[in-house]
């Protein structure tokens, strides 16, 4: 029963919470703020300790994280509270209470409609997504758990990496610990904390950032930020990469905390605190995914040099030559002609290296071409309309919400919106999208969507973070036009002083609650949404057939501690599911993870394992003085992969008639043998 999720799900919000509200804080961060703005600098603090415990030798559990919450907590608090120039330096506040109550009520709403669409589409808190990279990320999460070692660099020895971006792995081993609940199960508890809660509190933030709505708008925003077809939906039904959903989940916080920067000049005002702020949710957003923390940075790129432009144009313009007196024919320069003061020249030098930063950042960390094999699959004039729309990859959209968003994207161009700040942050992802769905492959589209390997499907969950402020800018703007409305409407009947105030404000909840809980309904009861969610259910359906792993198998992976001694080696085809053993099975296997990379040895090994007691020479290959196992799994393989491929044609075959494989359990078509020849 979901209910069993339920303490998962609960530790997940304090593992994603309490760190990253109390270093916040700390930096003189607003509390409200801290809290909505955690996630993302609880992954940071739980990345610096992991690499704490590995850097001292010690085994990494929940222990590290509380005393590394401790060590960041004192410093901070010390140079920005018990420092008299830090107590001068201004509080960081991007949300009041009373808008963060306003957005938590519709919140409720939204999650109300919108979770049972999610728990449908994951089927049982027992399903796992039956897709490529799962093999790994599960297997990342045991290997956490088992060997306490949860740096990025261990994690990423699993697939003989050098570095591994691991903050969802490092979170998910938590909520397995603590949790006491299988690994399906914590991974749908931390999905769940991910979609339905840390993704909507980091919105919230870049909300108010960009927008600054009303408060009837805040009460919509709960439905409307789980409405768009982009994230999370497009990742859950894909190649499930987790790691790219919690740091998108996290990125718009980071995106806020910069768009403020710009806005309030405040790494001029309040260096330090910002640097703080800024650090903690960009390395918190990156150990996620590190494609996560960059799609904040092209967000805030067209907005700082706007503001660029306008500061140096404001320099220019006080140093001209002005006439003055009737008849203009004297001439006064401003300040007698100096040059600028320093302090005028601080904020432009300093969006000058913010441009030039963000421009290098993009241009030289984007990862090889030959990882990159997605092709464009649209034209540039379908993916304009689904980039103005609020679609993506031509999944279903629901007609209302691509109508505000339309309405959003003309209101900012035309100017009816309050300014034209969502709309600028959205031509980052737009142009990234744009250029991996529609642009043959070459220079450009590299350039632009090379960090996301030109994959669609990730660049289009990154278009949501520009859509959903554009789409929140329209529902502001009808919402201004409609007070205006009330306004005449109080006036005309005589309403005054306190009586007023009273009557806005119960239209305004009424309102608020009514258009919230209208859009919610008809989003999650539109058959476009159900057709999104019955795709994503395609991911965890557990059958004969099922890409990663049949029912047999999976039951075969429960009962396997029974039959196979602790110290046990089992060996499997992992085209065939076999790496999950060391995951779901809890037993060391031959292979974690299907694509890593083989001596000359274990390819021959992997060719002619049937005849394993005929040729002695392949012993040498497993390990000595241990139990040996074979496990025979369905013939189904991962992604249509043919055995001849990838040399596996020795574990074809094999049978209670082969010599050395003696039979010891089976369920269904699934075998395990006990290896004697060796």
């Amino acid at each position: 029963m979901w209910a069993d999720v339920i303490p998962g799900i609960l530790i997940a919000a304090a593992v994603l919470l309490v760190p990253g509200t109390a270093v916040l804080s700390s930096c003189r961060v607003h509390p409200v703020t801290a809290v909505v703005a955690a996630p993302a600098a609880s992954l940071a603090v739980v990345a610096l300790s992991t690499m704490s415990a590995w850097a001292l030798g010690a085994t990494w559990d929940v222990r590290w994280v509380v005393a590394c919450t401790l060590v960041c907590v004192l410093p901070c608090a010390l140079l920005s509270w018990g420092t008299p120039w830090g107590r001068r330096q201004p509080r960081h506040s991007l949300l009041s209470a009373a808008a963060a109550g306003q957005y938590v009520v519709g919140q409720v709403i939204g999650v109300a409609l919108m979770a049972p669409l999610y728990l449908q589409a994951f089927i049982s808190p027992d399903t796992i997504a039956q897709r490529y990279d799962n093999v790994f990320h599960l297997n990342a999460i045991e290997a956490i758990v088992r060997t306490g070692q949860a740096t990025p660099m261990a994690t990423a020895d699993l697939v003989d990496g050098s570095l591994y971006p691991n903050g969802w792995h490092t979170i998910g081993a938590l909520v397995h610990e603590l949790s006491g609940l299988d690994i399906a199960p914590s991974v749908h508890a931390l999905t769940l904390a991910t979609v339905l809660g840390v993704w909507p509190l980091s919105m919230w933030l870049l909300i108010e950032a960009l927008v600054r709505p009303s408060a009837v708008v805040r009460l919509i925003c709960g439905p409307l930020i789980l409405a768009f077809p982009g994230f999370p939906l497009v990742l859950l039904d894909w190649g499930l990469i987790y790691p790219t959903i919690l740091g998108l989940a996290t990125a718009p916080a980071l995106a806020a905390a910069l768009v403020h920067m710009i806005r309030h000049r405040s790494v001029v005002t309040a260096p330090l605190r910002t640097v703080l702020v800024i650090g903690f949710l960009g390395v918190g957003a990156g150990i996620a995914h590190p494609g996560a923390a960059l799609i904040p940075l092209i967000m805030v790129l067209p907005l700082a040099v706007l503001a660029l432009v306008r500061s140096v144009h404001g320099i220019i313009v006080q140093r001209e030559p002005r006439a003055i007196g009737v008849n203009a024919r004297h001439v006064e320069t401003h300040r007698d002609g100096r040059l600028p003061s320093r302090g005028e020249v601080v904020w432009p030098a300093a969006l000058a290296a913010i441009v030039l930063a963000i421009v290098l950042l993009w241009i030289t960390v984007a990862p090889s071409t030959s990882t990159a094999p997605w092709k464009r699959f649209e034209t540039a004039p379908q993916a304009v309309g689904e980039i103005v729309m609020g679609g993506v990859m031509g999944r279903p959209m629901v007609p209302v919400i691509a109508v505000i968003t339309v309405f959003g994207v003309v209101g900012s161009i035309a100017g009816w919106t309050r300014d034209r700040w969502a709309m600028l942050a959205m031509i980052g992802p737009a142009a990234v999208y744009f250029s991996s769905a529609a642009l043959e492959n070459g220079p450009i589209r590299d350039l632009l969507s090379g960090f996301f390997y030109r994959d669609s499907f990730r660049t289009g969950a990154a278009l949501t973070l520009g859509t959903v402020p554009v789409a929140v800018a329209a529902l502001d703007l009808l919402s201004r036009h409609a007070a205006t409305v009330l306004d005449c409407l109080t006036r005309r009947l005589r309403f005054r002083g306190r009586a007023r105030r009273y009557a806005a404000a119960a239209v305004v909840t009424a309102v608020g609650l009514g258009a919230s809980t209208s859009l919610g309904h008809h989003v999650s009861s539109h058959p476009q949404t159900e057709a999104q969610f019955e795709n994503v259910s395609a991911a965890y359906r557990t059958w004969e057939y099922a890409d990663l792993a049949s029912a047999d198998e999976i039951a075969m992976f429960e009962v396997l501690p029974e039959y196979v001694p602790e110290n046990g080696y089992v060996i499997a085809d992992p085209w065939e599911g076999g790496g999950l053993i060391y995951a779901l099975g809890e037993r060391e296997v031959n292979q974690i993870y299907m694509l890593l990379p083989r001596s000359e040895e274990e390819r021959y090994f992997d060719r002619n394992f049937r005849r394993i007691a005929h040729d002695q020479v392949m012993c040498e290959v497993l390990p000595e003085d241990r139990p040996l196992f074979y496990l025979d799994l369905d013939e189904h393989r991962l992604g249509g992969n043919q055995v001849e491929w990838e040399g596996y044609q020795g574990y074809q075959g094999i049978s209670e008639h082969t010599p050395g494989f003696t039979p010891i359990h089976e369920i269904g078509t699934v075998t395990l043998y006990r290896l004697t020849a060796c």
